[in-house]
């Protein structure tokens, strides 16, 4: 393939990934999906993909680029130079050979190739622009679905908070009847107030931390602040059942930072073809008009030659170009494999997690349900102390909390994969998070 075809190529490619800089319609199959079906969340992200100050920049970036090619492929204005001669200290015009008023031209002429080479450096430069807005764009779907997420997790967990304290109420009144007829003790009571209390330490940590996602979606929206953020009512899991093969095949071919690297190799190959021509000389043409008044009038014409002389300066030029194109094509193979381990990681933590999610909904949170109705049934009747209850309850509720804090990992991990990044963007969930309800009624992300 030619160079201006592979150029033409790459340009075809790159606007198709321009449009990230703009708004892209929900159907749009080069649009990162969300990590779930949510009418809300596809709501905040079209929003987000429409004001966000970011890519707004990049829109109008990409178009001022868009027009440097014409400008570095144009000729250099010529030069028009007025020139008065006298002979004598007199003014002689027209009574003196030797006295003329000029008018000169001169046009710089590079050598054939160097104008054409010099506009698809300039070509690519301007398509670059793409994949930073292709990277913008998916960073931000999934900051949107990340910040959302967190915010639903908020709100559930403020609900699960709601349920523990009345629970913990109605626990309360049934030590203190027992306390109040001598089957009981006073301690009891006492600590059923202790985990009211706390659960009143949970909800205002919980309150700050959707407040907190809220304004961070405000800020990706460019919304004004404090604007209400309408959020699904609870988190769902939506298995992933997409195959290794087919993301990897599918995030390579929508990876900006691969498409960046073929750009910068198609440059550097470029770059390498420029520092070659520089060997070849530019030329310069002249022609001029003397005026001698009455006298006869004079022209010139005339070409002028660079000469290359400085051949270590030019073999320096072209040394740097051919190691660039070597470390672009480096820095590629790189990429590539980071990508791959990245999805790979992604794809192994999606997969981890779907089996913790149905491990805690299908097992331990039914099981923990049962093991507080039968601590309730045997403390009621005398049969178990209060700490049986004092721990059921407290390893329900959170296991609840871990199990809604693995459906919002779920999410997050799902929108890092489709942001394909090359950065650790997500993480495995911690199996901390199962045994400590205080963590995990708490998590801040």
């Amino acid at each position: 393939m030619s160079s201006s075809r592979r150029i033409t190529a790459l340009v075809v490619f790159g606007l198709a990934l321009g449009r990230t800089a703009g708004a892209q319609p929900l159907d749009d199959p080069s649009r990162p999906q969300a990590a779930a079906k949510d009418p809300f969340l596809d709501a905040l992200v079209t929003e987000a993909l429409e004001r966000n100050p970011d890519l707004l920049a990049l829109r109008e970036a990409a178009l001022a680029a868009r027009a440097r090619p014409e400008q570095v492929q144009a000729l250099a204005d010529p030069m028009l130079t007025t020139t008065y001669t006298n002979d004598g200290w007199s003014p002689s015009l027209g009574s003196r050979e030797m006295t003329t008023l000029a008018f000169m031209v001169s046009q710089e002429l590079p050598f054939a190739g160097k104008r054409r080479l010099r506009a698809e450096l300039s070509t690519l430069d301007a398509v670059a622009i793409a994949p930073q807005a292709a990277r913008s764009r998916r960073a931000l779907v999934a900051a949107v679905t990340r910040a959302y997420v967190g915010l639903v997790l908020s709100r559930e967990l403020l609900k699960l908070a709601t349920d523990q304290e009345r629970l913990w109420k109605q626990i309360e009144g049934t030590a203190r009847a027992r306390y109040a007829v001598g089957q009981g003790a006073q301690p009891d009571v006492l600590r059923v107030q202790t985990e009211v209390t706390r659960v009143e330490q949970l909800r205002t940590l919980q309150q700050a931390e959707a407040s907190i996602r809220a304004a961070e979606l405000n800020r990706l929206l460019d919304r004004p602040p404090a604007s209400a953020v309408e959020t699904a009512e609870r988190l769902e899991l939506e298995p992933f059942e997409e195959s290794l093969a087919s993301v990897l095949e599918r995030l390579t071919l929508e990876s900006p930072e691969l498409y960046a690297a073929a750009l910068a190799g198609e440059r550097a190959g470029l770059a390498v073809a420029v520092a070659q021509k520089e060997y070849k000389p530019d030329f310069s043409v002249q022609a001029g008009y003397m005026n001698r008044g009455g006298l006869e009038p004079m022209w010139l014409a005339g070409v002028g030659v660079t000469l290359p002389v400085h051949r270590k300066r030019l073999a320096s030029g072209l040394a740097e170009a051919e190691a660039q194109a070597r470390a672009s094509a480096r820095l590629a193979d790189s990429q590539r494999l980071q990508l791959r381990f990245r999805i790979e990681e992604r794809m192994a933590q999606l997969a981890a997690t779907e089996k913790l999610v149905a491990l805690y909904g299908k097992g331990i949170v039914p099981q923990d349900l049962l093991s507080v109705d039968a601590a309730v049934a045997n403390y009621q009747t005398g049969k178990v102390p209060f700490i049986s209850v004092l721990e059921a309850l407290t390893t329900l509720y959170n296991d609840r909390a871990a199990h809604l804090g693995l459906l919002a990992d779920h999410a997050r991990i799902r929108a890092s994969l489709e942001e394909a990044s090359l950065e650790a963007t997500s993480s495995l969930p911690s199996t901390s998070a199962a045994v400590s309800g205080g963590a995990a009624m708490g998590r801040m992300r």
